[in-house]
């Protein structure tokens, strides 16, 4: 992602990824790259899914991730963007700090489970821009 943003000149919002740290404990993390290629911020998921419905689906992201504890802003030359991940859409307090902050964008790379994703990703997506008067892109 380093190469493609510096090599073609745009921000990157990486998605998310599993990270490995020092201690090693793991987060759910999304990184944001920069024109140059240089890493302008590091967001680590707050809000860790964990679901059981029997017979359809089982997610326990608590069991191998541990909590962010940081809400996330970051600057473009385009303004101030905010960046959660995935299942931090559905807590309407993170999206109302953001935009507190100055966000007039905020990224949610996500991967909505297809027993609960359609009917709540494209809602929310909108309740959150609504709520906040900003662009929520996923």
């Amino acid at each position: 992602m380093k190469t493609t943003a510096k090599k073609n000149g745009v921000y990157i919002v990486g998605g998310s990824i599993s990270e490995v740290t020092d201690d090693g404990s793991y987060y759910n993390t999304s990184l944001v790259f920069d024109p140059n290629g240089e890493i302008i911020n590091e967001y680590r998921k707050i809000h860790l899914f964990d679901i059981d419905i029997p017979g359809k689906i089982r997610s326990k992201e608590s069991e191998t991730f541990k909590p962010g504890n940081k809400i996330s802003t970051f600057q473009t030359k385009f303004g101030t963007m905010g960046l959660a991940i995935c299942y931090d859409i559905r807590f309407p307090e993170l999206s109302a700090i953001l935009a507190a902050r100055g966000a007039k964008v905020i990224f949610y790379p996500g991967q909505f489970n297809l027993t609960t994703g359609p009917l709540h990703w494209e809602l929310l997506n909108r309740l959150r821009a609504v709520d906040n008067q900003v662009i929520n892109i996923s």
